[in-house]
């Protein structure tokens, strides 16, 4: 709870600082650096975070450009980040603060100066500063392909009038949007089923070299090292955020997930309850309710959100909103073939399942196979 209040007076400390007041030019010491901040315990920071910081001990300056943030007051909060329509701001803050309340929440950061000349830097600031215009610093929120990252990467890339020789030793041949999220997931094993049960057949694209940089790992792995047309390198020099501190590596994989366990726990259940009248009905009650509610929400995010990426889900198959009415349907041969369908269904995605444009998540494969067993049995 300390650290939740914390946090509240922090984003109020730096709602404070809209409206800092810059100066119309910069002078020569002025300089550039990418923030990466590492990722951290809570929902929101589990992919890291990417700030410009401007220092310029000439003019008093030393602020963070703060593409990730937003205001709580906005009308209608909850529904408008529901539904994709959240607008997030650049912010400007102070560097001091930004800094302690990374550290506060045991998040390093490793900064890299980037070496850009005189007139580079002009533009940079020119840029900066436009953007933060109240008519410009905000814009709509997507996950992949528009935040505090890529925002970012496009006003250097604008600054260099190019696009830069990335370094690329870090990319993959062939990886997908959902398989680098799912680098950051092993640690919190519930939200990367979550994830994978809302996101589509968009997040298996597989990822270009821009698309990487979404992330802000990879944006600092790419920047780094990188160098312009005319070979001139991009960054100088970076430091790790304290000194002598270690930016945390990604958590390993683990092949048995809590989720998995509880998947196959259910459908263990179900089995056992599937020559079991009494028990049988009230399995399947919550059962259904549960896939069908599922259903609705995956429904809801395909057709009534702005979200990208969780358009054309294909786990809406074996979690249809109309399960929900299953339980209060008496037996009939409509009710039978309709559960029979369902069975057929969850059948052909395990049979397809190395094919299917989707990477489903493994968890569910014990409730598809529940699904097509009480199929069977149903027939019988």
């Amino acid at each position: 709870m300390k650290r939740i209040l914390l946090l509240t007076a922090f984003f109020i400390v730096n709602l404070s600082l809209t409206g800092a007041r810059l100066p119309e030019t910069l002078s020569d010491s002025a300089r550039f650096s990418l923030i990466t901040v590492a990722p951290g315990e809570f929902v929101y920071s589990t992919f890291g975070h990417t700030a410009l910081r401007l220092k310029d001990p000439a003019g008093g300056v030393d602020v963070c450009f703060n593409y990730g943030t937003f205001d709580f007051e906005q009308p209608g909060f909850v529904l408008k980040f529901c539904q994709g329509k959240l607008l997030y701001m650049l912010d400007i803050e102070n560097y001091r603060d930004f800094e302690y309340g990374n550290l506060y929440f045991r998040r390093p950061m490793i900064e890299q100066i980037l070496n850009l000349s005189s007139a580079q830097k002009a533009k940079l600031y020119a840029l900066l500063r436009d953007n933060y215009r109240s008519e410009n610093r905000f814009y709509k929120y997507d996950f992949f392909y528009d935040n505090c990252a890529t925002r970012v990467r496009d006003i250097l890339e604008n600054t260099l009038g190019e696009n830069p020789g990335y370094n690329t030793e870090k990319a993959e041949n062939g990886i997908t949007m959902r398989q680098l999220l799912h680098k950051y997931l092993p640690a919190k094993p519930w939200l990367g089923f979550g994830i994978d049960l809302i996101l589509g057949v968009p997040a298996d694209k597989t990822a270009s070299i821009r698309d990487y940089m979404f992330l802000p790992d990879y944006l600092y792995h790419f920047l780094g090292k990188s160098t312009t047309s005319g070979g001139q390198n991009i960054t100088v020099q970076e430091r790790m955020i304290p000194s002598g501190g270690v930016y945390p590596p990604l958590p390993q994989h683990s092949i048995i997930t809590a989720p998995l366990i509880a998947t196959t726990l259910v459908s263990l259940a179900g089995f056992f309850f599937l020559f079991r009248e009494k028990g049988r009905k009230y399995f399947d009650t919550v059962f259904w309710t549960v896939l069908g509610t599922g259903g609705i929400i995956i429904a809801l995010l395909w057709f009534a959100t702005d979200h990208t990426a969780t358009k054309v889900n294909l786990n809406l198959l074996w979690m249809l909103p109309t399960h929900l009415a299953l339980p209060f349907l008496k037996s009939s041969l409509w009710k039978i073939r309709y559960l029979y369908a369902t069975g057929i269904t969850a059948a052909l995605l395990l049979a397809g399942w190395v094919w299917l444009p989707q990477q489903l998540p493994v968890e569910i494969i014990p409730v598809l196979l529940l699904i097509t067993i009480k199929t069977l049995f149903i027939r019988k």
